[in-house]
């Protein structure tokens, strides 16, 4: 094929235009974003504050220990554990102490769990929780003591002679192949309140966390009102109450009485709750959270909405929204099923787009605070886990929860020498926060700050263009103003 003189002249001169306004958008677009922050103009837009867990369940060896009799395993599994939620950035981990009325830690009250060693009331040899506390302690995220309040398991498990419900057999219900304690009984509400005194007595924990076990599902029955075989207990605590509102109110005075404690004993240590995911389906277990927020008795509530948008009964948009609208003022952590990923029999969770689509949900409301996964062992999927890095690729100071008992830090004093940033320690500080800065777009005067480092360093080495900002957190995660803003060159 031919060209003229003129058609070549003509080509060059497009491809050349076209070369040009590429190579100016490319500086212009690097130019903007590279530029360093100007206090005299700009404006920092921080993060939403968000709680990132997942629940560790010990049932049944579910998540944690695989192997049974072995210290030095079960160590490294739990290291293992931990090491995943850290690579996610998770700053919480929600670990299950007492399955089954038996303990995790060494316990006058209660038997060693089975699960340990295969023997409950068997020693494993060392201290579980207290190994489980240090590790998330030292990969940077808090440590939310798991129980369960009224189940001893089924009929089948091999009670231990020292476990309490073998000791007091008249605490005990058994309702379909289960034993429960009987929430109508002061007693086991007394014994409830030891342990729980017990492990925030002795050991670090950062919360104590109830699950969705109160009177079993089915108890609630008006034409057989008793087969959940209370009627003894009825009959003397009852008061003149109908068996419904006096079962409510058990409930409710365990509530109130482990806050109380709690409060009491170690008032750092926050107490949460996770509910069903429908409040119609909590009420039905005897468990209104309506009751709990309302007395602010919870430093936050998780809900576990097990359930994608667009389900006929439980929307997770609808269910998300009425959380959000109904917190009356208390945190709110949205539960959310990773055990349904890629599970046939629920074909919604088929990819990750449905975790994308609840997770920026959750994000979005005002008064929802972040997300908690059960469980586990569903995380070590390869595809999720790797989405969920995307989702959660900065750090993330928790939210607020509980009480304030101390007072708060003043910002670090940062100086910059080269790369290394360097600040002396805070009175009052436990950690500290380094964020960086991004432009947000080419156009306006904002930067977003991200979460790079959390934790009680003195230092942080920055990158050459970047500009960075260090804030001081105290023990109930209040956060102090920012340091002046420092660029490295």
């Amino acid at each position: 094929m031919r060209f003229s003189i003129q058609k070549i002249l003509l080509l060059i001169l497009f491809f050349g235009m076209v070369w040009s306004c590429e190579k100016d958008n490319v500086n212009t677009e690097n130019d903007t974003k590279d530029k360093p922050y100007d206090a005299s103009t700009d404006q920092i837009q921080m993060d939403k504050k968000e709680i990132r867990a997942a629940w560790i369940a010990t049932v049944s060896n579910l998540d944690w220990p695989i192997t049974k009799g072995n210290a030095d395993a079960q160590k490294a599994e739990l290291t293992a554990e931990l090491t995943r939620c850290q690579t996610l950035n998770f700053n919480a981990v929600i670990f299950q102490v007492r399955p089954t009325a038996d303990a995790f830690y060494p316990s006058s009250l209660e038997p060693w769990a089975s699960y340990l060693t295969g023997v409950q009331g068997q020693d494993p040899g060392y201290d579980p929780l207290k190994f489980a506390i240090d590790e998330a302690h030292r990969l940077g995220m808090e440590f939310h003591a798991w129980i369960n309040p009224y189940r001893i398991g089924v009929t089948s498990l091999q009670l231990a002679s020292t476990h309490v419900a073998v000791k007091n057999p008249s605490w005990v219900v058994t309702f379909n192949g289960t034993r429960y304690f009987n929430p109508g009984l002061p007693e086991v509400r007394a014994h409830l309140s030891a342990v729980v005194k017990d492990i925030i007595t002795r050991y670090d924990v950062d919360a104590i966390h109830f699950d969705d076990y109160f009177y079993p599902s089915g108890a609630k029955s008006t034409s057989n009102p008793f087969g959940f075989d209370d009627k003894a207990a009825f009959e003397k605590y009852g008061n003149g109450k109908d068996i419904h509102s006096w079962r409510a109110e058990n409930v409710n005075l365990m509530v109130v009485e482990i806050n109380n404690l709690i409060k009491a004993t170690k008032p750092g240590v926050l107490f949460g709750i996770s509910p069903s995911g429908r409040r119609e389906n909590s009420v039905e277990l005897y468990a209104d959270p309506f009751v709990w927020l309302e007395n602010k008795w919870l430093d936050y509530l998780a809900p576990q909405l097990y359930w994608e948008f667009g389900h006929a009964t439980a929307d997770f948009a609808k269910q998300s929204a009425f959380w959000n609208d109904n917190s009356f003022g208390i945190p709110m952590v949205i539960g959310l099923a990773a055990y349904k990923y890629k599970d046939a029999s629920y074909p919604a969770y088929g990819s990750v787009t449905e975790f994308d689509r609840e997770i920026e949900a959750v994000r979005n409301q005002s008064n929802l605070s972040g997300c908690f996964f059960f469980r586990m062992r569903n995380l070590e999927n390869v595809e999720l886990f790797n989405f969920l890095k995307t989702k959660y690729i900065y750090k993330s100071v928790l939210p607020v929860m509980g009480r304030q008992t101390v007072s708060l830090p003043k910002a670090p004093v940062v100086t910059v020498s080269g790369t290394q940033l360097t600040w002396a320690s805070v009175d009052g500080a436990k950690m500290y926060v380094v964020y960086v800065l991004e432009k947000k777009s080419k156009v306006d005067h904002v930067f977003l700050a991200h979460a790079v480092q959390l934790n009680s360093e003195l230092k942080f080495l920055g990158v050459s263009g970047k500009s960075y900002f260090v804030t001081s957190l105290n023990e109930d995660q209040r956060e102090s103003i920012g340091s002046t803003v420092v660029s490295v060159k």
